[in-house]
């Protein structure tokens, strides 16, 4: 049986508290992209024994998940820019401030509703996914448990094209900091 493990990274090291107007979180998103990973983020031991198991270790290529994937003593194989997060499109709502994630929150929400240019933004998500999903896919024919750090979002676009192609959830998925989602064919 193949199967197919994708795992959200560790909790970044950054603060996300502090309220700011939605024109600010693209500077938000650089910061937090080149941020390290919180030493109190550690993995549950089902974490570490699915990593520890695999044949192949796959990566975005944000510092996230590369230190996530370190942080259990694995040795990756490659890196790749298809698994990075999905983008997060330029808004601006200049008279309301909110936490970063709050905002991320309301921009995913608006994307499901094609929301202007924030629906575009889930359209290129979803063909960088297929994208994504094709390589998996071919790191599968060769391996038998492929191993992926990826990010929340993309992680869960990822995980509808692999059903859509006829994978099935192993266990019901988690796209916590250290969840993780199990496919299997």
């Amino acid at each position: 049986m193949k199967h197919i493990i994708l795992i959200r990274h560790a909790k970044v090291d950054m603060d996300n508290s502090q309220k700011i107007h939605a024109s600010k979180l693209q500077d938000w998103v650089k910061k937090y992209d080149i941020s390290g990973i919180c030493k109190d983020s550690k993995p549950t031991q089902k974490t570490i024994e699915l990593a520890q198991g695999s044949d192949v270790v796959l990566t975005s290529s944000l510092k996230r998940t590369q230190l996530s994937a370190k942080m259990l003593s694995l040795n990756i194989d490659e890196e790749n820019s298809l698994f990075n997060e999905a983008k997060i499109p330029k808004i601006d709502i200049p008279f309301l401030k909110l936490p970063p994630m709050r905002w991320l929150l309301i921009i995913r929400v608006l994307s499901f509703f094609s929301f202007g240019k924030i629906g575009l933004s889930l359209k290129e998500s979803k063909l960088q996914a297929q994208q994504a999903s094709l390589k998996l896919l071919v790191f599968s024919n060769k391996y038998n448990k492929v191993l992926l750090f990826g990010h929340g979002g993309m992680n869960w676009l990822i995980r509808k094209e692999l059903l859509k192609d006829g994978w099935r959830l192993k266990e019901k998925p988690s796209n916590k900091n250290w969840g993780t989602t199990i496919l299997v064919k």
